[in-house]
């Protein structure tokens, strides 16, 4: 590197290490641009052990891997320094890469170090909230609280009203704080958030892409954002959202997963309410003859005749059944009003009856008790995208599992909110269950 540009990138660290927001501002401007970012790089890769340097130099390579968005890198190496800025960009790195209790503990460390620095008690009482310790934050912003006019102040404050439930003070909160600074990404994050819990797809995804904006792109901003394309059939968009994340972290288990699900999706050539239909029309066509109520000669006619259920009822024509013994004119007449009422008839090809436009219901499932009904594969719900995500992370296979768990056990998990939780309980509700 050349000693100017050498001579500048040591004073751009040595700037952002004094100040945490031109450390913010230099982060997103390196996502962006090329030489700085290759300056960067030859400082971060200067050495790869962080115990080969002095405390001062493992500072400037945590804060070049802070910079370039190399949160997963920054710890190791600010462990080592004795910058008070290192640990701090630290935590917020532990922070953007979802590890909040990591956080939490770094920015503690912090606090107790140097108890006036502002900045780190507002991270600090922000992460508290997010682990669900209202009381705790609120202690830790003390005095702080009472600057209502800036967007980290309204930040946590909304946090902290979350965490005690109160949805709608956390949305005017943050609110507030994006009247102020319209590009805060982490109130942008949660007001995206608040609105996706609650069924407002439309306005999360545009917060959630106002949030995008800001570079280099939290990964959680991607995860959620590629899931609610997804809810919306917008698979590529999905897609490119999960690749996004992939990009910066190749190995990421849940982008690998859902990029995968989006990618089988957007390929799919299938229409999905035809095939719901024709699913429905088979297990129509598998419904036994015992579930209606047949006259005691029609049934004993047909079960001599081996006709056990719908479809094999329909594949037998008038002449057929009339020429059987003992079934005459009366017994025709009650089958035929059985099979118009599911819009049948008898003669029909398997064909016509999947291009049938019949309303067609189902026989209610009896006995909520039922070891095959609860041991029936989750995915024949025909859950949502994201119920259905939430319920592999839950590591949910079966309906009786599901039936296990209460309802605050499923509003625990990120993207799971009360639009999902009343299609859970709607889905399993039309086979007579309900949540523990």
């Amino acid at each position: 590197m050349p000693a100017d540009v050498a001579h500048d990138m040591d004073r751009a660290l040595d700037s952002a290490l004094a100040d945490v927001g031109e450390a913010l501002q230099l982060r997103r401007r390196a996502a962006g641009d090329a030489e700085l970012r290759r300056g960067l790089r030859s400082v971060a890769t200067a050495s790869r052990d962080p115990q080969g340097l002095d405390p001062a130099q493992a500072g400037r390579v945590a804060l070049a891997h802070f910079l370039m968005g190399n949160d997963e890198h920054v710890g190791p190496f600010a462990e080592r320094s004795d910058s008070h800025r290192a640990q701090y960009l630290w935590g917020l790195a532990e922070l953007y890469l979802d590890r909040p209790v990591r956080a939490a503990e770094v920015l503690k460390r912090c606090v107790d170090k140097e108890p006036r620095d502002e900045k780190a008690r507002l991270q600090l009482a922000a992460v508290q909230a997010l682990l669900g310790r209202p009381d705790e934050a609120q202690a830790t912003l003390g005095e702080l609280a009472k600057q209502g006019d800036r967007p980290p102040v309204l930040h946590a404050l909304g946090l902290i009203a979350e965490a005690r439930g109160e949805y709608a003070e956390a949305r005017r909160l943050y609110d507030s704080a994006l009247s102020h600074d319209p590009e805060h990404v982490e109130t942008l994050f949660r007001l995206a958030y608040q609105h996706d819990l609650s069924g407002d797809d439309d306005a999360a995804i545009a917060l959630y892409e106002r949030a995008r904006r800001v570079k280099p792109t939290r990964v959680n901003i991607l995860l959620n954002l590629g899931v609610l394309y997804e809810d919306k059939g917008e698979y590529e968009k999905a897609a490119e959202c999960y690749r996004g994340v992939l990009s910066r972290f190749p190995n990421h288990p849940r982008a690998k997963s859902f990029l995968q699900d989006a990618e089988s999706s957007s390929s799919m050539v299938v229409d999905e309410d035809m095939e719901r239909t024709e699913d429905r029309r088979n297990q129509l066509l598998r419904t036994p003859i015992s579930d209606f109520e047949l006259s005691v000669r029609s049934r004993n006619c047909l079960a001599k005749m081996s006709i056990s259920s719908l479809g094999d009822l329909i594949q037998r024509t008038e002449a057929e059944l009339l020429s059987y013994k003992n079934f005459g004119e009366t017994s025709l007449q009650e089958i035929k009003d059985i099979l118009g009422a599911k819009g049948l008839r008898l003669g029909m090809r398997r064909d016509e009856v999947m291009a049938a436009d019949a309303e067609i219901t189902l026989p209610d499932i009896p006995d909520d008790g039922d070891p095959e009904l609860l041991g029936t594969p989750i995915s024949d719900l025909d859950l949502s995208v994201r119920s259905s995500k939430c319920m592999a992370q839950l590591n949910v296979n079966t309906i009786g599992e599901l039936c296990q768990l209460a309802e605050v056990d499923l509003l625990k998990m990120k993207n799971f909110g009360q639009t999902s939780l009343q299609e859970i309980k709607n889905k399993l509700a039309r086979f007579g269950l309900s949540l523990r």
